[in-house]
C-alpha cells in the first residue's frame, strides 16, 4: 500500500499559465492584491412614499374599489370608538342631536386622484479599497481532469461614501392641512362654550378623547406633525415620534439632513473569507497544453461559489450597526459553466493565443433588509422594515464573462509576457419582498440599473522556474506580476488591481 507523500516536482508546466496540471499532482497559488476602484451614481430619483401616505393613501382601497386607509389625515373619520360606532357617525350624530356644526371627519373633501409623494433627486460616491490574499489549490485527477478549490481571504474592504440629496415639498395637500387646522380650532372653541360644560359627562368625555387622539402630542392618532410640518416635512422636520430613528427623543425636530446623518456612514470597514469556490476543468479535445504536443486544444469547465462570505444582519438584532456593515460575500450560490481554448504556435517565443466564456446563475437567496433612507420609503427604520420585511428574496442575473488573451516568452523557459481583455456582464437582478415598489426600485429606477457591464485590460509578467532543465535552485515555481485595469464600466465599480502570486508544485506519490 502506497503512502500519500507530498514532494516537490520538478515540472515541465507553468502555475497559472495553463489551465491543468497533469495527473496526481497538485498546484498550490497564493496572490497576493490590492484593489482600488469608484462608483458614481448620479441623477437618482427617490421617494418617500411611506411619509406621503401618512398624509393620503392612495394605495390601500376597499372591495368596493374605495380608498380605505386608516393612518393617514384623510380617513380618520373611519376609525372606531367602539366595536360598533365610527367616529365620522358619532360626530354626525352629535350634531344633529346637540344642533352643533362641529367637523366629522368625514371623507369628500380631498381630490383622491391626486397622490401625496414627495420625491427627490440624489447623488452617491462610493470609493473602495480591497486587500487581500487569494489561495487555490489544483489537483490533476488525471491527465485530463482537475479539481479545483478557491477560497479568498479579505484582510481589508474599506468603503467611503459620499452623497447629496434634494427633496421636493409635498404638492396639493393644502386641503387636508386645512382641514385639521379648521376641525382642532373648532372643537377647541366649543370646549370654551357653556354648551360644552352642560353637556353629559359621557359625552363631554368621548369629545375630549377624540380631540386628545388626533390633537394632542401623546395621542395615537396625533396629526400635530403634519399641522407643524405641512407640505414641507423634510424642510421644518418631524416632531411625532413615529417618524424618528431610535436615538431621537421627545421634544426632537428631525430634518432631512439629519436623517442623512443618522442613516449614512461615511465610512465602513470589514474583513474576513469571501465566497468559496469549488469547480472541475476537463479536457475536452486536443491534448494538455502543458504536453509537448502543443496546438489546438479546448477545456470545459464547471464551478460552484458558495455563499460563505459575510453579509449583512438583522436590523431587529443588531439595530443600528446594521448601517455600518459591509458584504463580503455575494449572499447567493452560483453556477458557473464555460470553455477554455488555445492554440500555441511553433516559433522561437513560445506564442499562444487563448479565450474563454463563461455563463454563470445564481440561486434565490434569503438576505436580512438593508436600512436605506433613499430606499426605505419612510424615516423610521422599524416602519421600513414593516413595509418591506426583515428579509427579501434575491435572485442574481446571470453573469456572462469573456477573456481573450495572448501570451508569449521574452526568455525561452524564464520570462514570458500575457495581455488579456476581461469582458463581464450581468443581467438585472430579481428582488421579491412585501414591497413590489421596493423591489422594483432596487432593481431599476432613474439613474441605476443592477444590470452591469465592465471592460478590463489585464497585463502579467511570469518569471518561470518549473522547467526542470532550467529551474534554479531545488523549488519548482513560477511567480506573476500583474496589473488590471478598468477600460470601462457602467453601474459597477471603475478602478485598477495591482497583484502578485506564486504557484509551487507537489505530487503525491
Amino acid at each position: 500500500m502506497k503512502n500519500l507523500t507530498l514532494l516537490f516536482l520538478i515540472a515541465a508546466c507553468y502555475g497559472q499559465v495553463l489551465p491543468t496540471v497533469p495527473a496526481n499532482m497538485f498546484r498550490i497559488t497564493l496572490e497576493n492584491y490590492s484593489l482600488s476602484g469608484e462608483l458614481n451614481f448620479k441623477e437618482q430619483e427617490f421617494n418617500m412614499r411611506g411619509i406621503g401616505r401618512s398624509y393620503f393613501d392612495d394605495r390601500t382601497k376597499n372591495e368596493l374599489g374605495f380608498h380605505s386607509g386608516s393612518n393617514d389625515l384623510y380617513h380618520v373619520g373611519d376609525l372606531l370608538i367602539n366595536e360598533f360606532v365610527s367616529i365620522e357617525t358619532y360626530m354626525h350624530n352629535f350634531n344633529s342631536t346637540y344642533n352643533t356644526n362641529l367637523p366629522i371627519f368625514d371623507a369628500g373633501y380631498y381630490d383622491t386622484k391626486r397622490i401625496a409623494i414627495p420625491s427627490g433627486i440624489f447623488n452617491e460616491q462610493k470609493q473602495r479599497e480591497e486587500r487581500g490574499n487569494k489561495y487555490r489549490i489544483d489537483y490533476g485527477v488525471s491527465n485530463e481532469l482537475m479539481l479545483s478549490l478557491l477560497v479568498p481571504d479579505i484582510s481589508l474592504l474599506e468603503e467611503e461614501y459620499r452623497v447629496s440629496s434634494t427633496i421636493n415639498r409635498i404638492y396639493g395637500i393644502d386641503g387636508l392641512i386645512n382641514y385639521h387646522k379648521n376641525a382642532m380650532a373648532q372643537i377647541d372653541s366649543f370646549f370654551q362654550t357653556n354648551s360644552f360644560t352642560l353637556l353629559p359627562i359621557g359625552k363631554r368625555d368621548t369629545l375630549e378623547m377624540i380631540y386628545d387622539d388626533f390633537y394632542s402630542a401623546g395621542g395615537k392618532r396625533s396629526v400635530l406633525w403634519a399641522l407643524y410640518a405641512e407640505d414641507q416635512p423634510f424642510t421644518r422636520g418631524f416632531i411625532d415620534p413615529r417618524f424618528m430613528p431610535p436615538n431621537f427623543s421627545n421634544g426632537d425636530t428631525v430634518t432631512f439632513d439629519s436623517l442623512k446623518s443618522y442613516y449614512i456612514i461615511p465610512k465602513k470597514v470589514a474583513s474576513g473569507i469571501g465566497d468559496i469556490s469549488i469547480g472541475m476543468t476537463a479536457l475536452l479535445k486536443g491534448n494538455p497544453s502543458w504536453s509537448s504536443k502543443k496546438s489546438g486544444v479546448l477545456y470545459g469547465r464547471v464551478f460552484l461559489s458558495i455563499p460563505f462570505g459575510f453579509t449583512i444582519e438583522s436590523f431587529k438584532s443588531i439595530g443600528f450597526k446594521q448601517l455600518s456593515q459591509l458584504n463580503i460575500g455575494a449572499g447567493v450560490s452560483k453556477l458557473s459553466l464555460g470553455v477554455f481554448g488555445g492554440y500555441s504556435f511553433n516559433n522561437k517565443s513560445k506564442a499562444r493565443l487563448y479565450g474563454a466564456i463563461d455563463i454563470a446563475s445564481s440561486s434565490p437567496e434569503l438576505l436580512y433588509t438593508p436600512i436605506n433612507l433613499f430606499s426605505g420609503v419612510h424615516t423610521n427604520p422599524d416602519s421600513i422594515i414593516s413595509r418591506v420585511g426583515e428579509t427579501y428574496k434575491l435572485k442574481e442575473g446571470n453573469w456572462l464573462k469573456s477573456t481573450i488573451g495572448y501570451e508569449f516568452e521574452l526568455l525561452k523557459n524564464r520570462l514570458l509576457f500575457k495581455l488579456e481583455s476581461r469582458t463581464i456582464s450581468k443581467s438585472r437582478d430579481d428582488y421579491i419582498s412585501l414591497d413590489d415598489e421596493w423591489d422594483s426600485w432596487m432593481e431599476n429606477h432613474q439613474g441605476y440599473d443592477s444590470a452591469i457591464n465592465k471592460w478590463d485590460i489585464c497585463l502579467e509578467t511570469w518569471i518561470l522556474n518549473s522547467k526542470s532543465k532550467e529551474r534554479i535552485g531545488p523549488v519548482s515555481f513560477d511567480m506573476v506580476l500583474g496589473v488590471r485595469k478598468t477600460i470601462n464600466a457602467n453601474n459597477t465599480f471603475d478602478g485598477y488591481k495591482l497583484y502578485s502570486g506564486i504557484s509551487t508544485y507537489l505530487q503525491a506519490w
